[in-house]
C-alpha cells in the first residue's frame, strides 16, 4: 500500500529542547557531518509524554508532521499505520537519521541498475533502532506490522522536497533481509 504523507497539521508544538533535551542548532554551518546528527538523536532521550501528544493516525495514509525547523535542520515525527508505507524516494540532498520510537519498521534501499532502481538491502527496524539516510540514500520505508509505528526524524539541511522513483522502479519485492549472512543455514524443522 503506497500512502502520500498527510502534513495539515497546525499543532503548537514545544522547542526542541523541551522533546528532545537539546535544541536545534540554527546555523548550517553548526553540523559538522551526519554522525554528528546520528550521536545527538541516539543520545536524546525523547519526551514520550509530549511526543504521544502529536501522534496522530490517518487510515488513508501516514502521516508527518514538523515538530521543529531551523536554517540547520528539521525534526519531523512520522506515524505509520498498519501496512502504510512512503513511495521509493530520496530527500532532496539532505541528509538524515530515524528513531525508532515505536512499533516496528521495514526499510529497503534501492541502487540503480542502468535505468531501473532495483531493491539492495532490506533492514527491519524495531523499537530504539536508528536508521541512516545519507544524502544520495534511495529507500522506501513499510510499516509491515499490525499495529502502528512512530519514529522522529531530523534531517540536515532541511528537506527542500523528496524525490518520488516509483516509475523507476524495476521491482518492488524486498531483497533478502540484510541481517542473514551469506551461506548461513538455518535449522531444519523437526516432524
Amino acid at each position: 500500500m503506497r500512502e502520500r504523507p498527510n502534513e495539515d497539521w497546525d499543532g503548537e508544538v514545544p522547542d526542541a529542547r523541551s522533546l528532545l533535551g537539546w535544541p536545534l542548532p540554527e546555523r548550517r554551518g553548526s553540523i559538522p557531518s551526519l554522525s554528528w546528527l546520528v550521536e545527538r538523536l541516539r543520545d536524546s532521550r525523547p519526551d514520550w509524554g509530549l511526543l504521544e501528544s502529536f501522534v496522530e493516525f490517518d487510515p488513508a495514509r501516514y502521516v508527518r508532521k514538523t515538530l521543529a525547523k531551523t536554517r540547520a535542520c528539521e525534526l519531523l515525527l512520522v506515524c505509520w499505520g498498519p501496512g502504510q508505507g512512503s513511495l521509493v524516494h530520496d530527500h532532496g540532498g539532505s541528509s538524515g537519521v530515524s528513531l525508532l520510537v515505536r512499533g516496528e519498521l521495514r526499510e529497503t534501499r534501492y541502487a540503480w541498475a542502468g535505468d531501473r532502481l532495483v531493491p539492495d538491502v532490506s533492514v527491519r527496524a524495531a523499537e530504539g533502532d536508528l536508521l541512516l539516510e545519507e544524502s544520495d540514500t534511495i529507500h522506501r520505508v513499510l510499516n509491515t506490522s499490525r499495529r502502528g509505528a512512530v519514529s522522529l526524524h531530523l534531517y540536515a539541511p532541511p528537506m527542500e522536497g523528496m524525490t518520488p522513483y516509483d516509475d523507476q522502479v524495476a521491482s518492488l519485492k524486498p531483497p533478502r533481509p540484510a541481517d542473514v549472512g551469506a551461506g548461513r543455514r538455518r535449522r531444519p524443522r523437526a516432524g
